[in-house]
């Protein structure tokens, strides 16, 4: 399964919004996967997501009532029941069953019920992504660093919402990420994107799938732009640095990670950063890649004192 990731992977023409550039992605093998986004289980109603019987919030049920699997997506958002989540990796749900799935907090100041759950426009930004997976990676709490990554997107911002919800944050510079969408385009069999910032690379990800790539091409680049500080500034543009990053990087050591549905994950780590990687009957359906953030740390200390009780 992993060696469809040394296969030929195109890189097509940079497009680019200010400082900020988005490198569209072609593999060679785009399979044909029959699941269900969770944007249209919402949309089709074979999708129900409820707090569980006695409330937590790192964990939900799902329902999945269609006859494909269903899939949720890392960081993928969903908004209501006592406080808006995130998924925690990304999970195939079975035909016709349900599953408790680990997600995380990112309204860390509503703890009461407002309605029920809804698909979210957004996914967490890059950054909180990254710091997820680094805490997780590492056996430490990433609840934690959720929600420091949050507030550090409020402070850049200078924005926060009564309830620091990471989604108001997203719609109160909407109009923005809009702006930078539109310079952005799905290319003909599209499979992924990687990302650049002033020049310099900030992750990629691959569906090898066209059409669940392009239910995610809008919430994958929103989450890039809102953390980017963008400006006019020139930069230059090395494609053949992006085809080597992404080479050193599916050369990393590969190491299996908790399956929660029908997915198999694994966690690789490099040099430049690290990502994960979910495959469903030998075939490849999600990965992540993130770049390295020098700032965020992993210290215990400062972790703990992120936590509150409910």
């Amino acid at each position: 399964m992993l060696s469809a990731l040394n296969e030929d992977i195109e890189l097509l023409d940079a497009q680019t919004y200010k400082n900020i550039a988005a490198i569209p992605i072609r593999t060679p093998i785009n399979y044909k996967f029959d699941v269900l986004t969770l944007e249209k289980g919402f949309e089709l109603g074979l999708v129900e997501i409820k707090e569980l019987k006695h409330s937590q919030v790192n964990t939900i049920e799902v329902a999945n009532n269609s006859v494909t699997p269903l899939l949720l997506v890392d960081g993928e958002e969903i908004i209501g029941g006592d406080q808006n989540r995130i998924v925690n990796s990304t999970v195939l749900v079975a035909p016709k069953s349900g599953l408790k799935i680990p997600v995380n907090c990112t309204e860390k100041g509503r703890w009461g019920y407002k309605h029920e759950f809804e698909h979210s426009a957004f996914m967490a930004n890059s950054r909180t992504r990254y710091a997820k997976a680094l805490f997780g990676s590492e056996d430490k709490d990433e609840q934690a660093a959720v929600w420091r990554s949050i507030d550090e997107l409020e402070t850049s911002r200078g924005f926060s919402s009564d309830t620091q919800a990471m989604s108001e944050s997203y719609d109160n510079v909407n109009v923005d990420l809009e702006e930078g969408i539109d310079e952005f385009k799905i290319e003909k069999g599209q499979t992924g994107v990687l990302i650049m910032v002033d020049g310099k690379i900030k992750g990629f990800e691959l569906f090898f799938n066209s059409e669940i790539y392009a239910s995610y091409h809008e919430k994958i680049l929103k989450s890039y732009i809102i953390d980017a500080e963008i400006s006019d500034s020139q930069f230059t543009i090395n494609t053949d640095e992006a085809k080597s990053f992404i080479a050193d990087a599916i050369d990393c050591k590969f190491s299996p990670a908790k399956s929660i549905g029908l997915e198999t994950p694994y966690l690789f780590k490099g040099e430049e950063g690290l990502g994960k990687v979910y495959a469903y009957k030998d075939e490849i359906i999600h990965l992540s890649f993130f770049t390295d953030i020098e700032e965020i740390n992993t210290d215990d200390e400062e972790s703990s004192r992120l936590g509150i009780i409910f």
